[in-house]
């Protein structure tokens, strides 16, 4: 081996992060300072089967949110000395699949992840994290439309429509065989199918029997034609660039001089244990990115009330893991006493967190500026926190899409197939990007909380998928002979651009565990807690930021849970497990 996980994830932070000017202008004073008590252990050899830095890119976040934490704990709590810090690496990497490898009541059913699919336990888990997949997006016949499909111009193109089932496919030709479908159902996915002659969906279709069925409908179409489509119908999808071409391409310049999150009354708790105990976050989004942001707040001590509509669609799968910490309310912001709820909970919060597509809260009267505004006469600036794909600069800034999207679009879906010995894009699998950007999102919040508590006023957080891909920028891909050690450890696996997450979670999770358990999966790198509310027990990944001398005790003080279970009100008490109203509550978090 010529390289050293650790040493490589401590020189990226000193070096990518706290040297990196782009970053470092948004840092605190005296962040060099505060994170002189930080320190990196763990296995030299990679364990991941990605040939980009992943365990490292965690790992230097995860030591620039220490730093952060630092120094409020110096400016908040008066702590002379800078708290110890221990990251380690293959602890870290476990974060960004924390996702997959939780566990409830793990002494008696031992429900996870795969329990939402597998007949003999569906039921069981709805039962704690009902199905709010509304368009059947998860089946194999229906979820491999999220997938990477060669076009007929020979190139790739990443559809992703987990929350707008009917690709861009299906429009062309539903549009092509009736016309009015393209204005007044673009959005029915069941009469975008009935259009094409395809079925509602295939029970017993396997996922690779699905892809021919779409491989079929793309290969007639460029990837031009594809991209064009998709946008005029808001799906979610990118040509797969390679990295040069990303980098040289008008929006990837707009945003060359970004990375990470673009930081633009005081909260209180009586010890450091709980650093951001009284802080209110008021949590707006979906799927990963963006509710990590929140996970990583609550962690630390924020109450962080979600809040989610009855009538959109949402994956269940993920409750269980980003819903640590939060209360979860749910409101129908297309009536005014939704809008008047919601408004009430802004007001009474110190930061907003939104991840809906740009423009969604704008028309309900919440958008950035709209909550700004608010705020404006209340006696204490807020903090908004917006996340999206691409960016919030350049021609693509407008555009939905998540961390595959993301992966395909900055040229890291290419350098991972090529790895593999074929020049075509391959989902790397684990969502680095996701974890990376909710990392970035609580650094820059605690950042501008700390500009708040000095010179007042409100601030914004700009966090975005692609600013997170500083893999491309600054990490990089492992040398060639690294790569090559690790990829044969691991028996040498080829994927290719036409497999799906569903087919290449299982396989690549399996490899993980054959070939890097021993090293991974160790006791000390999880932790378990009563989630009060649903009278389990839950087993999941322990914090990442370990404190030795005990100065913060991350953790969460509120039990995960499906959505629409809380009143949409901040309790009096912020350490009530249930919220039913202001001054009542069903349980209390012990």
């Amino acid at each position: 081996m010529v390289t050293s996980e650790v040493t490589e994830a401590e020189s990226l932070f000193r070096k990518g992060v706290l040297g990196n000017p782009l970053i470092e202008k948004n840092l605190p004073a005296g962040a060099v300072k505060a994170s002189n008590t930080i320190r990196f252990e763990g296995s030299d050899e990679p364990s991941l089967p990605i040939n980009w830095r992943f365990a490292e890119s965690i790992a230097a976040l995860k030591a620039n949110e220490a730093t952060v934490i630092n120094i409020l704990l110096q400016r908040k709590y008066g702590l002379e000395k800078p708290a110890g810090v221990v990251i380690n690496t293959d602890h870290a990497q476990l974060f960004i699949m924390s996702a997959l490898l939780w566990t409830l009541d793990p002494s008696g059913d031992k429900l996870t992840p795969s329990s939402f699919a597998a007949p003999s336990t569906q039921k069981l888990v709805a039962e704690y994290f009902p199905d709010w997949d509304k368009h059947q997006a998860s089946t194999p016949y229906r979820g491999s439309v999220t997938n990477i499909y060669k076009t007929k111009d020979d190139r790739y193109f990443h559809l992703h429509v987990k929350y707008r089932f009917g690709s861009a496919v299906y429009l062309l030709k539903a549009a092509l065989s009736r016309p009015n479908l393209q204005k007044s159902h673009a959005n029915n996915s069941d009469i975008v199918l009935e259009a094409l002659g395809l079925p509602q969906n295939q029970d017993n279709t396997k996922t690779e029997d699905a892809w021919p069925i779409f491989q079929a409908s793309i290969s007639k179409y460029t990837a031009a034609e594809i991209e064009t489509l998709s946008l005029a119908h808001r799906q979610a999808g990118t040509i797969c660039w390679t990295t040069e071409e990303y980098k040289s391409s008008e929006h990837g310049k707009a945003n060359a001089d970004i990375e990470h999150s673009i930081p633009s009354s005081s909260i209180s708790s009586p010890t450091t244990h709980r650093p951001l105990a009284g802080l209110k976050a008021v949590d707006l989004t979906r799927v990963i990115a963006d509710p990590a942001v929140s996970r990583g707040l609550a962690e630390m001590g924020a109450s962080v009330m979600r809040v989610t509509a009855p009538h959109l669609t949402d994956m269940s799968v993920l409750h269980p893991d980003l819903n640590h910490g939060k209360w979860n309310a749910s409101l129908d912001l297309r009536t005014e006493s939704g809008r008047r709820a919601l408004k009430d909970l802004v007001l009474n919060a110190d930061a907003v967190l939104e991840g809906y597509r740009p423009g969604v809260l704008d028309k309900y009267g919440f958008g950035e500026q709209d909550v700004l505004d608010m705020c404006r006469e209340r006696g204490r600036g807020i903090v908004c926190c917006g996340e999206n794909c691409y960016g919030w600069q350049g021609p693509w800034m407008g555009r939905s899409g998540w961390q595959q999207i993301s992966d395909a679009c900055c040229g890291v879906s290419y350098e991972f197939g090529r790895a593999m010995g074929n020049d075509e894009p391959v989902t790397p699998v684990f969502p680095n990007s996701d974890y990376c950007t909710g990392v970035s999102g609580v650094i820059g919040i605690i950042t501008a909380l700390l500009r708040r508590a000095e010179e007042g006023g409100s601030y914004t957080v700009k966090i975005a998928l692609n600013y997170s891909q500083w893999l491309v920028t600054t990490c990089g891909t492992y040398p060639p002979a690294v790569w090559s050690d690790l990829w044969q450890r691991h028996g040498s696996p080829v994927f290719r651009h036409h497999h799906p997450m569903q087919y290449l979670l299982p396989r690549t999770l399996a490899l993980v565990f054959q070939h890097s358990g021993h090293k991974l999966l160790l006791p000390e790198f999880f932790t378990q807690y009563r989630v009060e509310s649903i009278g389990k027990d839950m087993r999941l990944v322990a914090p990442v930021l370990r404190y030795p001398n005990g100065e913060v005790k991350p953790g969460f003080h509120i039990g995960t849970r499906t959505n629409g279970v809380n009143q949409p009100v901040w309790p009096e008490d912020l350490g009530v497990e249930v919220v039913v109203g202001k001054s009542g509550n069903a349980k209390t978090s012990l």
